[in-house]
């Protein structure tokens, strides 16, 4: 009776030890797709090798986490439950050097992207569509002031508010020296503004006004 319960154990444990090599298997053969998968995908990112810089001194699968599992003796029977665990820790292992790989690429293509972005002048396209609706906006431009736009209507207001002040300040008050103040800084601020509005397009992509 004690043989039988025992050999009934045996089996049992026997099974549940293959059960657990079987996932280790099957886990590994997931993991060597998935890699495969990343590359055959290494042609969709630029990995031109160019020694001058840093970040391209070498290619992209030079970049991989460094492990070792020693499974030399696991085939041994009394080794098998040592050799399962260090099998998971080889699939841990291989799980976040693909993580690792997977990040690398996306960090790569990424960059690219905005290589080519910067190379089709889609930034300075933008840029200076928002210069120009600036303009539109503000009724200012390079040529002059136009009939519409906030700042030509709002600079009515602003000399009169301006002009009320100095008016009151020197007239009234008899402080010459704070309305000169008020009205230099008027001038300065209006240049300025009025400036930037005009050559908007040229400010925002910072290139040389032509």
């Amino acid at each position: 009776m004690k043989e039988r319960i025992n050999g009934a154990f045996t089996k049992k444990k026997m099974f549940h030890v293959f059960k657990r090599t079987l996932f280790v298997v099957a886990l590994s053969l997931i993991l060597l797709s998935l890699l495969g998968t990343v590359a055959h995908a290494t042609g969709l990112v630029d990995d031109t090798i160019n020694a001058e810089n840093l970040y391209s001194k070498y290619p992209l699968s030079n970049y991989q986490l460094d492990f070792y599992v020693d499974n030399s003796w696991s085939w041994l029977p009394w080794n098998w439950l040592d050799g399962i665990g260090k099998s998971v820790q080889y699939g841990l292992y291989c799980i976040t050097n693909f993580v690792w790989t997977i990040s690398l690429y996306l960090s790569n293509a990424t960059g690219y992207v905005v290589q080519e972005a910067y190379k089709l002048d889609f930034i300075n396209d933008m840029a200076d569509s928002i210069g120009k609706s600036i303009q539109t906006l503000a009724g200012v431009t390079s040529n002059g002031f136009s009939s519409s736009g906030f700042y030509v209507g709002f600079l009515l207001l602003i000399i009169l508010v301006v002009g009320l002040y100095v008016a009151y300040t020197g007239l009234i008050k008899r402080e010459t020296s704070k309305a000169l103040h008020a009205v230099i800084n008027f001038v300065v601020v209006f240049v300025l503004s009025a400036s930037f509005i005009a050559y908007a397009p040229d400010y925002i992509t910072l290139t040389p006004i032509r």
